[in-house]
C-alpha cells in the first residue's frame, strides 16, 4: 500500500468516525467537522464548478497567447493557470486543459496550484479584510519572503511527480522563478498597487466562475437549443463538476476531522518550535492553524508580536491548508498528487520560516 493509499484510508476513517459522532450526538467533537466537510460543497461548486464549465473556452482563448509566451522558455502553458489562480478555485481544470505534457498538467494542478495561486486569488485579498491595517506592511514582507521559497517547494515536491522527467521539471520552474521575482520586486516597489490588483484580479476570477455556473445551470435545467448551441458542452461539464466537488467534500468530511485532531496531538510540538523561533503564543499557534486553514491565523494576527507576523504569513504562502482543503482536494481528484503537494508545501513553508527567521532577527 502507497503513502498516498494510507492517507486516503487514513482521512476514511475519520470520515465515518464523524459520521457515527453526528448520530449519537457528537459526543466525540468530530461531528461537527464532518458536517463541515460536507458543507463545503456549496462553497466549492461556486469557485470550482463555474470555472470548469468555461475552462476549455478559457483554454481556447489562452492558448494563443499563452503557448508561445511560456514556448520561449520551454514550458508548458499549464503553468500559466496555477501560477495565478489556486487549484480548488478553478486552477486545476484549467492547467489539464492548458497542459501539452500531461505530467506538467499535473505538477502545475496538485503541485503549484497549491501554492502560488491560492496566494494571489485568496490569501492576500482574504488577509486583507481581516487583518488590521496598520499591519499590512507587515504582510507584504511575509508574503515576500513566502514568494521566494515557492520555487523551491516546487522543485521538491516535482521530484515525486509521476512521469515527470527532472529536466523538464527545471525548465518549467522558469516562470514560476520569473513571476515569483516580478511579484517580488513589485511588492517592493508598490505594495498598495499590487495588493489592490490582487484583489481586482480575485474578483474577475469570482465574476467568470459564477456566470460560468450560471451558464452551465441554464442550460441543464432548461435544454434550450439556442444556450446548447452557443457552447454544447456546458450542462454535461456541469455534471461532471458537481462529480468531483461532491468527490471533494466527502474527502474533506474526513480531512477536516484528521485536522482537528492533529492541531491537538501536534500543538505542544509546534508551539515548542514556534516559541524558539522567538515568537509569543499566538504566533505559535498561528504556525498551527494554517496548516488547516490560514483564515483562523489572520483572525489571530493582531495578537502577534512583528517578528511572529512575519513568519506565519510567510509560512503561509505555501503551507496554508496542506492538512485542509488542500489535501481533501487532492485526494479527492488525484490520488497519487498527495505526497508531492504535501512535500512541497511543507518544504516551501518551512524554508519561508527560516528565511524570515534570519531576516527578521533585528526585530525578535
Amino acid at each position: 500500500m502507497s503513502i498516498n493509499e494510507i492517507i486516503i484510508y487514513i482521512m476514511v476513517l475519520f470520515m465515518l468516525i464523524g459520521a457515527v459522532d453526528k448520530c449519537i450526538g457528537g459526543k466525540l467533537g468530530l461531528s461537527e467537522k464532518f458536517e463541515e466537510g460536507i458543507m463545503a460543497m456549496g462553497a466549492l461548486a461556486l469557485s470550482m464548478a463555474g470555472i470548469m464549465v468555461i475552462a476549455p473556452l478559457l483554454a481556447d482563448v489562452l492558448k494563443p497567447i499563452v503557448v508561445p509566451l511560456y514556448g520561449l522558455v520551454g514550458a508548458d502553458p499549464s503553468i500559466f493557470a496555477t501560477t495565478f489562480i489556486a487549484n480548488d478555485m478553478g486552477g486545476a481544470p484549467l492547467a489539464l486543459s492548458l497542459a501539452q505534457d500531461p505530467a506538467v498538467g499535473n505538477f502545475a494542478a496538485f503541485v503549484l496550484g497549491s501554492m502560488m495561486g491560492p496566494t494571489i486569488v485568496f490569501t492576500i485579498p482574504v488577509a486583507l479584510g481581516i487583518i488590521e491595517k496598520d499591519d499590512r506592511p507587515l504582510l507584504a514582507r511575509g508574503i515576500l519572503y513566502g514568494l521566494v521559497t515557492v520555487p523551491i517547494g516546487c522543485l521538491l515536491g516535482g521530484f515525486f511527480v509521476p512521469g515527470l522527467p527532472f529536466g523538464t521539471l527545471i525548465v518549467n520552474l522558469i516562470p514560476i522563478i520569473i513571476v515569483s521575482a516580478l511579484i517580488f520586486v513589485g511588492l517592493l516597489l508598490a505594495p498598495n498597487a499590487m495588493i489592490k490588483g490582487f484583489e481586482v484580479f480575485g474578483q474577475i476570477i469570482v465574476i467568470l466562475a459564477t456566470l460560468g455556473l450560471a451558464f452551465g445551470a441554464a442550460q441543464l435545467l432548461t435544454g434550450n437549443e439556442w444556450l446548447i448551441s452557443i457552447y454544447p458542452k456546458g450542462a454535461e461539464t456541469l455534471k461532471e463538476a458537481f462529480e468531483v466537488v461532491g468527490t471533494i467534500a466527502v474527502t474533506l468530511a474526513g480531512a477536516f476531522g484528521l485536522v482537528a485532531v492533529f492541531t491537538k496531538v501536534a500543538n505542544k510540538p509546534l508551539s515548542a518550535i514556534g516559541k524558539s523561533l522567538g515568537m509569543n503564543e499566538v504566533g505559535a499557534a498561528g504556525l498551527v492553524a494554517s496548516l488547516a486553514n490560514n483564515i483562523a491565523m489572520f483572525q489571530m494576527m493582531k495578537d502577534m508580536d512583528k517578528r511572529g507576523k512575519i513568519i506565519n504569513v510567510a509560512f503561509a504562502v505555501s503551507a496554508s491548508f496542506v492538512i485542509g482543503d488542500h489535501l481533501g482536494f487532492t485526494a479527492g481528484q488525484k490520488p497519487e498528487m498527495i505526497v508531492p503537494m504535501m512535500i512541497g508545501k511543507f518544504v516551501g513553508g518551512i524554508t519561508a520560516v527560516l528565511l524570515a527567521f534570519f531576516l527578521t532577527k533585528k526585530e525578535a
